[in-house]
């Protein structure tokens, strides 16, 4: 299943949408290299997600205080 903006698992409902695209971007590309756990790639792109957003916003806290 591919997902998109519209269509995607419920767990990422709660996501802001920027790191939900993400989430999904990953999800995406997980599940086209043949990840067979859906489940597992959900909560992983979570988590990677959330964590790209963390670091975009430790690095535009860092740039702005420079």
């Amino acid at each position: 299943m591919v997902w998109n903006q519209t269509r995607f698992p419920a767990a990422m409902r709660s996501l802001t949408p920027s790191v939900r695209a993400k989430a999904i971007e990953i999800a995406n590309t997980l599940l086209a290299k043949g990840a067979p756990d859906s489940k597992e790639v959900i909560s992983t792109s979570i988590f990677e997600a959330r964590a790209w957003s963390r670091q975009r916003f430790f690095e535009s806290s860092v740039g702005a205080s420079s």
